[in-house]
């Protein structure tokens, strides 16, 4: 029988790639964000981030999960 909810894997980059948020994106919401030249749905790869990024906000996109980007906030001190 197909298993039509498999967990996708992790896949980490090897570098990480800048992303602009374009969906606020919270702990309990995921959002969207452009990168690599196109719109993806994102979330934080921290489960337990409380930041929130709202639209226009930068943040390092480190991994996918299926189509899902997995991305960590960028703050104004780095």
């Amino acid at each position: 029988m197909l298993n039509l909810f498999v967990s996708e894997k992790v896949e980490m980059f090897s570098e990480a790639v800048m992303g602009t948020v374009e969906r606020t994106i919270t702990q309990n919401q995921p959002g969207r964000v452009k990168c690599l030249g196109s719109y993806w749905p994102a979330r934080f790869y921290h489960s337990n981030c409380d930041d929130i990024v709202i639209p226009d906000d930068f943040v390092k996109v480190v991994g996918r999960q299926g189509i899902t980007m997995l991305v960590v906030p960028v703050s104004l001190g780095n």
